[in-house]
């Protein structure tokens, strides 16, 4: 699957443009619509993150553990 098609990247500039201009967001979407895979990347690319770190907090060891692996 093409990360690019995942449903995250339909709200990139909405989420970009709220980080603007309120400095936080609260992102809830179904599960595989590229919340901590894709949303990291968008921070990156867009200059939010400085020293080049993006911090995503998980509920679970594991679910952290294969994150990390994956992003």
């Amino acid at each position: 699957m093409d990360p690019l098609s995942l449903p995250i990247y339909e709200l990139e500039h909405d989420l970009i443009a709220a980080l603007r201009d309120e400095g936080r967001v609260v992102v809830q979407a179904p599960t595989g619509s590229g919340k901590s895979t894709q949303l990291p990347k968008m921070l990156l690319k867009h200059g939010f993150a400085d020293g080049g770190q993006v911090v995503v907090l998980q509920p679970r060891r594991l679910a952290t553990r294969m994150l990390a692996k994956r992003v």
